[in-house]
């Protein structure tokens, strides 16, 4: 057991000797394993360093490549200074009333370009302070800023902070456009605009290059500049906006569309108070103005301003040809930025279009009640189908070889599309045709103002909106109605006819002109009209006459001689207006009665100015005028046209609408009622208005309804009315007829009718004519003595011709 003991004992020491050395092995390779693997740590680290090294260097060396190549124009040439200096920007040409509102603009890019000193101090600060905080300290290049931007927005993911640009920077972007390089279009065209941000740096100051970036920034919606941003969403210019909406302006240059108070008003009012928090951080603003401004809403006078809107449309559009006869082909209208002032008033303007919108949109309502269940063209329905035949889809189709048939039913498929209504525009399921029925049963009308003593055109609507309907009916010719009798009547006067020569209602027959044989609209033929009883009613029968006796010709050539430049048919139907002229030759030719016999020719431009003010056109004052008649028949016409408005078919202009004013005019209703007329005056303020549909075939089928008093005086009446309430205009326009003298009084003195002829009021050639007449008959008469008063009547209803 000893033995055994010992043996393993012997055993055990052997076996511990063993484990020992085997554990002072393992101890010591595990120490050289730890030595190595710190050895290979130390070695991936120098490996990885070197790596980064080599990295970084080739990335510097790739970078400073680059940036060599830009600057010797491997990525095309760089700008120099001059070009620079001679940059050159497209400006929108600018319209202004002759009350100095912007009416509109002529663009190809939105862009009004405005010297620093024009903006308010408010948008300078805002911009600085969230674009360009260190704008006054750096050469163009802030290096400071885009570390510190890298460092936040990259590795502490604030979004809030701005780019790394500078104002300078993004100058350059904006005044040189990137270009497409492939995969390195991004930092080619950074560097680019580093290069040109110091240049610019060199040649402008820092003053300039602010009013260069805020006249070159985009705000959306195709508006370029600060200046016409302003306009666009809060309709003022810059140097009135409030710390505010310079906010919410400088807010929208980070993402114009995202930020647009428009379209995203509670992103726009996140980012504007982002932006007062810069202004308070850079020291523009004070914590309390910072509290205070935060709760302010935003709030747009949004103004669309393009060639479909703004204040007259239809006018901008006539006088644009104007401008490029004017000034030949030495401009481009739409990129010269020129300053166009024009002889418009706008608050007569705004008048006349809130008369149109009140009154049409009533009308339409009848119009439509008057027509409900039936077509107006159903008595003949050649009239839609021609006018379907005239469309550009029916013709587009045709031309790709469809039937009739095939063109119909494409034509009858509803689509979405928006269209004008009575209250405005809406977007429907509409098909072609219908969409044409729509619009052929739409009243449309057209309102021309000017001043008689110069030919300034005061207002100026087209139709009812120029974007849907953008055909002018100011210088479209319809029929003129009853509001061609005064020409009839003043030629009447020139050939010796007296105001109150009476004459007889009867309905003749005008057996040498084709039995022609006027009506009265009333059915009424009895008695006798004064000549001016007989226009201050608008008696056919009287006006007939009236031209038969003048001669047909003598009117014709008056009508000339007042600026008619339309064709006029020589013959006598011509009384009752059935000749074919523009509102425009008819409210010129009314000037002459307000002038008392001279008239001027309209103009619609008093004065052009380049983008530097300098006057590229200016009007000349007219010396002669145009004398069509003398005084005394002007101051007898405008009595008698007086008695229109206070006696005849105008007077609901003070019965219905209480127009104060001393006021002269005449209405005027076509054939069918198919064109409604008035034209009114003062003597220094002149306005005429014409109703009706597309087609005079479309129209109201009683004169109740489709008279130019209940068409077209209202739209005269409601813009009169205002003017009344505005003393300006009170004062400058409305002003007082000359008193008739006691020379023209006796013969304008006499009752507007009578059943029987008023001996009174012959003339002393008609009273001798009279007893030669009577003294030739007396063997010839009746048995049956005839009263005086007969005889007379007699006589004077005359032989039917």
């Amino acid at each position: 057991m000893i033995y055994k003991d010992n043996k393993f004992s012997n055993f055990s020491v052997e076996t511990g000797r063993l484990a020992s050395g085997v554990g002072r092995r393992v101890l010591d390779s595990n120490e050289g394993m730890g030595i190595k693997k710190n050895k290979i740590k130390k070695s991936f680290r120098r490996r990885l360093l070197i790596f980064l090294l080599i990295v970084f260097g080739t990335g510097l060396s790739l970078s400073l490549l680059l940036i060599l190549f830009v600057y010797l124009g491997a990525y095309g040439k760089l700008p120099g200074p001059e070009e620079i200096k001679n940059i050159q920007q497209s400006n929108a040409s600018l319209v202004y009333s002759s009350d100095g509102v912007l009416m509109g603009k002529y663009y190809e890019v939105n862009r009004q370009s405005i010297d620093n000193i024009n903006i308010s101090p408010f948008v300078r600060q805002a911009l600085i302070a969230t674009e360009d905080n260190r704008f006054f300290e750096h050469h163009g290049i802030d290096i400071i800023s885009l570390g510190r931007v890298m460092f936040k927005s990259l590795l502490l993911a604030d979004i809030d902070q701005g780019g790394g640009s500078t104002i300078s920077q993004q100058l350059a972007k904006n005044l040189f456009k990137r270009q497409d390089h492939g995969f390195l279009s991004l930092p080619v065209n950074k560097v680019r605009e580093m290069f040109i941000a110091s240049k610019i740096e060199d040649v402008y100051s820092k003053e300039e290059i602010l009013s260069m970036y805020l006249n070159t920034v985009t705000f959306g919606e195709n508006v370029y500049g600060i200046e016409a941003a302003a306009w666009r969403f809060f309709g003022k210019p810059s140097s009135e906006l409030s710390i505010a909406e310079s906010a919410t302006l400088v807010g929208m240059l980070a993402a114009n569309t995202s930020y647009n108070p428009r379209l995203y008003p509670e992103n726009a009012l996140k980012r504007r108070n982002i932006v007062f928090a810069r202004m308070h951080t850079q020291g523009f603003i004070t914590e309390e103005q910072l509290l205070e401004l935060r709760e302010e809403p935003i709030k747009l006078n949004y103004r669309l301003m393009d060639r479909n809107r703004g204040i007259a449309p239809y006018f901008r559009h006539y006088i644009k040809q104007k401008v490029v006869e004017l000034l030949e082909d030495s401009i481009d209208l739409e990129t010269d930025g020129l300053r166009i002032y024009t002889s418009i008033h706008s608050d007569i303007q705004a008048y006349a279009e809130s008369a149109i919108e009140q009154h049409m949109k009533k009308l339409q309502a009848e119009f439509d009640q008057h027509w409900i269940g039936r077509a107006p063209w159903e008595k003949d329905p050649e009239v839609f189908e021609r006018a379907l035949r005239q469309t550009d889809a029916y013709i587009k189709l045709r031309s790709q070889g469809l039937t009739e048939k095939e063109i119909l039913q494409q034509l009858a498929i509803p689509k979405k599309r928006s269209i004008l209504t009575a209250d405005g525009e809406k977007v429907v399921e509409i098909s072609s045709i219908d969409s044409l029925k729509h619009y052929m049963g739409l009243l449309n009308t057209a309102f021309l103002a000017m001043d008689p003593k110069t030919g300034a055109i005061l207002a100026w609507a087209g139709g009812l909106n120029f974007q849907y309907l953008p055909f002018d009916h100011v210088l479209s010719k319809r029929q003129a109605g009853s509001t061609f009798k005064p020409f009839v009547y003043t030629a009447a006067l020139q050939e010796g006819m007296q105001a109150c020569q009476y004459i007889s209602n009867e309905q003749r027959v005008y057996e040498d002109y084709d039995n022609w044989s006027p009506a009265n609209s009333n059915g009424q033929h009895d008695g006798y009209y004064s000549m001016a009883g007989g226009l201050m009613k608008s008696v056919n029968t009287i006006s007939a006459e009236v031209m038969m006796r003048t001669g047909v010709r003598p009117v014709i050539e008056l009508a000339e001689r007042l600026g008619i430049e339309s064709e006029l048919p020589e013959v006598p139907s011509l009384a009752l207006g059935t000749a074919d002229v523009s509102l425009m030759e008819m409210v010129r030719a009314y000037t002459g009665f307000a002038n008392y016999g001279s008239w001027h020719e309209a103009y619609g431009i008093e004065r052009i100015e380049d983008s530097e003010g300098r006057k590229l056109y200016e009007r000349e004052d007219a010396v002669e005028k145009n004398m069509a008649f003398t005084e005394d028949q002007g101051i007898m016409m405008n009595y008698m046209l007086q008695k229109v408005v206070s006696n005849g078919t105008a007077t609901p202009a003070r019965t219905v609408y209480g127009l104060r004013s001393e006021l002269a005019g005449k209405t005027g209703t076509t054939q069918n009622n198919a064109d409604g007329w008035f034209i009114g005056y003062t003597p220094n303020f002149v306005a005429g208005v014409w109703v009706g549909a597309s087609s005079p075939a479309v129209h109201f089928r009683t004169t109740a309804l489709g008279s130019g008093t209940h068409m077209a005086l209202p739209i005269f009446a409601l813009t009169m009315k205002k003017m009344e309430s505005n003393p300006k205009l009170k004062n400058a326009f409305l002003t007082s007829f000359q008193m008739v003298p006691d020379t023209l009084a006796a013969l304008l003195n006499c009752p507007p009718y009578s059943r029987d002829l008023p001996i009174e009021h012959l003339t002393r050639r008609e009273i001798r004519e009279f007893r030669k007449e009577i003294s030739e008959r007396e063997d010839s008469l009746p048995e049956e003595k005839k009263g005086f008063f007969k005889r007379v009547r007699d006589f004077f209803r005359g032989k039917k011709k």
